[in-house]
């Protein structure tokens, strides 16, 4: 006996072999597209611009018709060419960027719209499965014969009993602190 204990020891002392990733289907789907994504949008010149310096809420104050108007003005009005405020090439660029990366933007945003939903009802349909496996798993686990489900069981109650994250709640408006009665009212004076 002494030695089947030594045996057991010695079993659990050895390091478990760490499995080698698995690399899913999806996951190269995911690669693919994002190495496709990379390689075109590199092409566009400007890409890898520093754009540190641009404001977080950069506002478009006229519209591209109002643009390609005012570069129509200028080719047609001697004056208007003569004072250089405004470069029309490199605005036609910036009209034909705009109308280019507008249908790229759409396309991106309707794909991430639709992988997003995507994943939403796939988990949705796995999480409906495993709160029924879950349900079943509480009932076999009370029969005293099947303590090994209990452990599993357990794990699983402890997950569904962890706090979900949530946006963190607004910070109440501070309120105004009351006036002290020394102090005189607001927009008077003494008349």
């Amino acid at each position: 006996m002494s030695k089947r204990i030594s045996r057991q020891r010695k079993a659990v002392a050895e390091p478990a072999p760490v499995p080698d990733p698995v690399i899913t289907p999806y996951e190269k789907i995911a690669e693919q597209l994002g190495a496709a994504i990379n390689g075109t949008v590199e092409q566009i010149p400007g890409y890898h611009d520093d754009l540190s310096s641009v404001p977080k809420h950069l506002q478009r104050r006229v519209t591209p018709k109002f643009i390609a108007m005012t570069v129509a003005a200028v080719e047609a009005v001697s004056e208007l060419q003569g004072v250089n405020q405004l470069d029309t090439t490199e605005c036609r660029d910036t009209l034909q960027f705009s109308q280019g990366i507008q249908s790229l933007t759409d396309l991106l945003f309707g794909t991430a719209r639709r992988l997003e939903l995507m994943r939403r009802v796939k988990e949705a349909r796995a999480g409906r499965s495993a709160l029924a496996i879950y349900n079943i798993a509480q009932r076999v686990a009370l029969n005293p014969n099947n303590t090994h489900v209990k452990v599993h069981v357990e794990n699983l109650k402890a997950e569904l009993r962890r706090p979900k994250r949530t946006a963190q709640p607004a910070k109440p408006p501070a309120e105004p602190e009351p006036a002290s009665p020394d102090a005189p009212a607001k927009g008077g004076g003494t008349n």
